[in-house]
């Protein structure tokens, strides 16, 4: 028989449905678990991320949702600067549900796992309390240490001084971590963290909305008149480091062929890229979508032919999970992926993989894809069959669940990851 398991969730921004459709479903699966999730009354998306996820500064509402065994909890979201946030409303809701799990999902050194950390010890100190970054190597703080008496380097060293207890905090008390890829495990193994951690991703696709649809492929390639022309497409926002630059330079000369660029991005990574559009006389060939609805995403992925996707690595930032890229793979489109981050890891050894920043093999292998339809067919139908073994919802859903009773029961099995094959 299958214990009882009050499961209480925290994240800053996953109110939306596409993302609390995943732990919906969680609850619908297993009855014996009893899910609460803590989403900010709203949320504001910050900086850059806004142009991907809210169509440019938008601000999204929560709503309270009861659903048998489901439940969304609303509270207030103070923000202290960055990504660092707490809330006034946990303490409440600490005593009331009294969690056997605390799941945190964010910064793990962010304001709120610490106030998760110390509230949790104080009202409910049976509970398990385990954590989810999206981090990758340069979240490390020993590795943002600037060598020197700069500036930059005082200031590196003042953000070690303030953030290396926080980090001892919660090394000390939290009971396992999740990440997305190799890189960040690592990550917190060199930053001192001994438990146990799962590199299993906490945003999946729904193969209900992603899956190969030819009436949603029409739909598109009739709405931006693409007629049968081969079509390229990547989601992202317009900053340099997503490598868009990259893409527009690699773009064969010749052809029947067209770009769609879906996302946005602040008025000068527009004109950089309008710029470049120009001078290479592309404005026939490809065409900006703008910001494009997560529930619209599946159809425009149906209608292109080959997904792209990047990104280069910066000091301050590595791709660490592309979302992009797993609903592409979902509806069974070939990838071509630099080798940045979690990109190969997720893409998997039957995808296309180049080395970041080399624009000669990016032009190479989109003429390549362009040539060999059956062969990029096939490409696609295995990312599509990966996508669904790795990361598809109820498969995520399963295994997390597999995973905290392990928890529960302490035990540590480091196999179960989300990933069909990692190199």
């Amino acid at each position: 028989m299958e214990p009882n398991i009050k499961l209480l969730l925290i994240n800053h921004s996953f109110q939306v449905r596409y993302f609390y459709t995943r732990w919906q479903k969680l609850a619908q699966a297993h009855p014996n678990l009893d899910v609460t999730l803590l989403a900010p009354d709203e949320c504001k998306w910050y900086n850059s991320k806004s142009y991907t996820y809210g169509g440019g500064g938008s601000i999204i509402k929560g709503k309270e949702v009861e659903d048998r065994n489901f439940h969304i909890r609303l509270v207030r979201k103070k923000d202290i600067h960055g990504s660092d946030w707490y809330s006034p409303d946990f303490k409440a809701a600490f005593k009331d549900i009294q969690p056997d799990i605390i799941y945190h999902i964010g910064g793990h050194i962010q304001l709120s796992m610490i106030q998760t950390i110390r509230l949790a010890k104080k009202y409910c100190p049976n509970s398990k309390i385990i954590g989810f970054s999206m981090r990758g190597p340069h979240h490390n703080l020993h590795n943002r240490i600037i060598k020197g008496f700069s500036t930059s380097a005082i200031k590196s060293w003042l953000s070690f001084l303030y953030s290396y207890p926080r980090l001892k905090y919660v090394n000390k008390n939290v009971d396992a971590f999740f990440c997305h890829y190799p890189d960040a495990l690592k990550a917190f193994k060199d930053e001192g963290f001994t438990k146990p951690i799962y590199m299993q991703t906490q945003v999946g696709f729904n193969k209900e909305w992603f899956h190969p649809d030819s009436k949603s492929r029409q739909e598109i390639r009739e709405k931006y008149n693409l007629g049968d022309a081969f079509v390229f497409g990547s989601a992202t926002r317009f900053t340099w480091d997503k490598g868009l630059d990259d893409i527009l330079a690699a773009l064969p000369e010749e052809g029947n062929w067209k770009y769609l660029m879906m996302g946005s991005g602040n008025e000068s990574d527009k004109i950089r890229l309008l710029d470049t559009i120009k001078k290479r006389h592309l404005e026939d060939k490809v065409i900006m979508t703008g910001f494009v609805d997560w529930y619209d995403m599946a159809k425009y992925w149906n209608a292109i032919d080959c997904a792209l996707h990047v990104p280069r690595t910066t000091y301050h930032w590595v791709e660490t999970f592309s979302l992009s890229v797993v609903q592409a793979m979902a509806t069974g489109k070939p990838i071509i992926g630099s080798d940045s981050g979690s990109v190969p890891y997720q893409i998997g050894p039957d995808g296309i993989i180049i080395k970041e920043g080399d624009i000669s093999r990016l032009s190479e292998e989109m003429r390549w894809v362009m040539n060999h339809p059956e062969e990029s067919k096939e490409i696609g139908n295995k990312l599509m069959t990966r996508a669904i073994n790795s990361f598809e919802i109820i498969h995520l859903n399963e295994l997390f669940y597999a995973t905290i009773i392990d928890l529960l029961n302490g035990i540590y099995d480091e196999k179960k990851v989300d990933m069909a094959k990692i190199f």
